[in-house]
């Protein structure tokens, strides 16, 4: 995946050479694998939503963007949250990306300079940009970018071994604490999911 073999040709009647590659695009990518998470959950990701469990961290907590939106603006408080457990795969990927740097800052993960790019173009790019890459390497099969999803929930399921509720979304602190923060299960994530193998 590079700037050489990113471009296309887009239109029919006046053809444009486009490039599809983006410089945030493989830790993208990464991040969707390793989270589990929906592209806009992906992108608004910042470092704040970061939790310790005991000094190590184990989490990321943020809002349950797509029920926020069905139910509309005004019932959003009574959301509950979204908990993702930091595996060991997810941990490697955000210290390289920064988290001893960036840690409980407000800085999104990906793509922290949002001046000339919304969400919703980043958001473009990540599921363009894998498309197109992927397609380049002839595997056969039709792939798109939410399939990353599937393959961390399947592997999730595989690690916990039925406790995924445990992992699921829930709303205060309080709460979490009291009832869902199990930490024997995001210990047992955070020490047996990996995707790619024992690294």
């Amino acid at each position: 995946m590079c700037i050489e073999n990113g471009h296309i040709i887009v239109g029919t009647k006046r053809p444009i050479k486009r490039n599809l590659y983006r410089d945030y695009l493989a830790e993208g990518i990464e991040l969707c694998l390793h989270t589990g998470g929906r592209r806009e959950e992906v992108v608004e990701l910042q470092w704040n939503m970061i939790h310790k469990i005991k000094g190590e961290i184990a989490y990321v907590e943020f809002n349950n963007l797509k029920v926020e939106r069905i139910l509309g603006e005004g019932y959003n408080d009574n959301v509950d949250t979204n908990i993702i457990s930091i595996t060991k795969d997810l941990k490697n990927l955000l210290l390289r990306l920064g988290y001893n740097k960036h840690k409980n800052s407000n800085e999104y993960i990906l793509c922290p300079d949002r001046t000339n790019q919304s969400t919703q173009t980043i958001m473009d790019n990540l599921s363009k940009g894998f498309t197109h890459f992927y397609k380049q390497l002839n595997t056969g099969k039709y792939l798109q970018m939410k399939c990353l999803r599937k393959t961390y929930l399947t592997y999730l399921k595989l690690t916990v071994k039925g406790d995924m509720s445990k992992l699921d979304s829930h709303s205060t602190d309080a709460v979490l604490d009291k009832h869902y923060i199990d930490e024997r299960i995001v210990s047992k994530a955070v020490a047996e999911m990996t995707i790619f193998g024992d690294k």
